[in-house]
C-alpha cells in the first residue's frame, strides 16, 4: 500500500519551461538542415556532377555502362 502512495505522488504532470521547448525546437532545426545538407551534397557531388556515374546507373550492368 505505502508503494501506491508513493506512485501518486509522482503522478503529476510535468511541464517543461518554454526556454527548454524552444531549445529543443532549434536542436532539431539544426539536425534537420545538416541532414539535408548531406543529402543535397552527395547529390550534387556523387550525382549531378557525374555524368558517367548517370550513365553508368541508367545502363546497369551492361557492357555500354563503362565508367
Amino acid at each position: 500500500m505505502t508503494n501506491y502512495f508513493f506512485l501518486l505522488d509522482f503522478s503529476d504532470a510535468w511541464k517543461p519551461s518554454e526556454g527548454f521547448i524552444y531549445f529543443l525546437f532549434v536542436i532539431g532545426a539544426f539536425l534537420i538542415a545538416g541532414v539535408f545538407l548531406s543529402i543535397l551534397t552527395f547529390y550534387e557531388d556523387c550525382y549531378w556532377g557525374d555524368t558517367a556515374y548517370r550513365k553508368y546507373l541508367k545502363d546497369g550492368k551492361k557492357t555500354s555502362a563503362k565508367i
